[in-house]
């Protein structure tokens, strides 16, 4: 369950340090509480929060974006793992003011919280610059109980921003990878 209060009159905090099952009808949950309790602008605290399931992170945008609108896409080498993930619901407020706290330690999922809200126009994002842990990886069984993690496509917020930071793909002479803060999405 997400923390959530107001830190003073009218400004409601909610602090998310994770994606796992139920966070975002846990957030919703916090969401109206806090409009209940007289909120009207949120801070929601993203800070050191390293992901967890994809879902979790599209039901918490379309807490503050209306239903069918894209959240996030999946864009591989392999059409069959281009994917596009859309809001499902109809927001709970789709006009409050909305910050998001990110720092480095805000990975994958955070990521596709704060890069969303900000591309749909739903949030301003503080902090430093995230992370950038946009890939996205499949498991695959190998014999003696052993698994192979494949990585199959690259997360893309809606402006089209890709939210991995390291080129893994295009090494430099020396086995090095550049890093391509650009593509983060904090404060690009």
């Amino acid at each position: 369950m997400p923390y959530a209060g107001l830190v003073k009159d009218g400004i409601g905090y909610i602090r998310l340090s994770n994606f796992t099952k139920d966070a975002g009808k846990e957030t919703q949950t916090a969401l109206k509480q806090l409009l209940d309790q007289g909120a009207k602008s949120i801070i929601m605290d993203i800070r050191g929060n390293p992901g967890g399931l994809l879902v979790e992170s599209v039901n918490i945008t379309n807490l503050f974006v209306d239903k069918g609108m894209e959240i996030v896409s999946t864009r591989g080498r392999v059409k069959q793992w281009d994917m596009t993930y859309k809001t499902a619901n109809q927001a709970v407020d789709t006009s409050i003011p909305v910050v998001v706290l990110v720092n480095r330690a805000s990975a994958s999922a955070s990521e596709i919280v704060a890069g969303a809200l900000q591309d749909l126009d739903r949030a301003v994002v503080v902090g430093q610059r995230t992370f950038g842990k946009g890939l996205v990886q499949t498991t695959r069984p190998l014999s003696y109980n052993a698994q192979l993690k494949v990585t199959t496509a690259k997360y893309y917020i809606p402006s089209g921003r890709c939210i991995q930071a390291v080129d893994y793909i295009n090494r430099n002479e020396d086995g090095s990878v550049d890093i391509f803060r650009i593509h983060s999405s904090g404060n690009s």
